[in-house]
């Protein structure tokens, strides 16, 4: 499992990428991102095109990963203008249609991989034929828009949090996940105040768990999944009492 880290700190990135984290990512999402999420305290970027460059320049072998806005009369423009700035990664968010998604590709035109947010209903219905078409080289399963949860990896030397972030990880690590994304809390305790050493102790700690959970037996990510499943469902009711 290779992990993901969303930053635009250049001094913060390359820090990242030499304790092994193996992709960064810039999220230039905006368009209509804010009315979608409205009411539910979620991340909105700020981002910005002029970012890429400047992340190229401080990068070696990490990959980096733009998300672009949802399709769009100004997608060309946007798009051409991140792969000449050195993305690895494109990532198209908030499609409805395999012709969107054809759209996408072909602005691409090769230049760069691509990268499916799925998280719309329309999205999961044609998921079949992107799969089947080969319209995108991944897929990432979004949360916030289809339904409020969790997924991303928090510290796992936080022992304080409602859900056990290792319990998410060994969940990501049953269903065979490629990419493991960093969350905000992740990002937010590392970016501003983490010590000397801290950042690589987190990511040691987080590789340690995937050594261990994907050669753990089969019954034993069963136990998990019943737990964190119990723990979502526990916060839920507390949350909402």
């Amino acid at each position: 499992m290779e992990l993901c880290l969303i930053t635009d700190k250049t001094e913060f990135a390359a820090e990242a990428e030499k304790v092994g984290i193996e992709r960064i990512m810039l999220d230039l999402e905006r368009t209509g991102k804010r009315k979608r999420q409205m009411g539910r305290d979620l991340f909105i970027s700020d981002h910005i095109v002029a970012s890429v460059p400047r992340m190229r320049a401080v990068l070696g072998k990490a990959r980096l990963v733009v998300r672009v806005n949802p399709l769009s009369h100004k997608s060309c423009e946007e798009i051409d203008a991140v792969i000449e700035a050195g993305a690895d990664f494109m990532m198209l968010p908030y499609f409805h249609s395999v012709d969107e998604v054809r759209g996408f590709r072909s602005l691409v035109a090769a230049r760069a991989k691509t990268i499916l947010l799925v998280e719309t209903k329309s999205a999961v219905e044609i998921l079949p034929t992107l799969v089947k078409e080969r319209l995108g080289d991944e897929v990432h399963i979004g949360l916030n828009d289809l339904r409020i949860g969790v997924g991303g990896i928090a510290r796992l030397s936080h022992d304080r949090l409602p859900i056990n972030p290792e319990h998410v990880l060994a969940e990501q690590v049953r269903l065979e996940a490629g990419i493991g994304w960093l969350g905000r809390s992740f990002r937010e305790d590392m970016e501003n105040r983490r010590r000397p050493g801290e950042l690589a102790c987190e990511v040691e700690l987080i590789r340690k768990a995937i050594n261990k959970w994907e050669s753990a037996p089969e019954e034993a990510l069963a136990a998990n999944r019943k737990i964190l499943r119990e723990e979502v469902a526990g916060w839920e009711a507390a949350i909402s009492a």
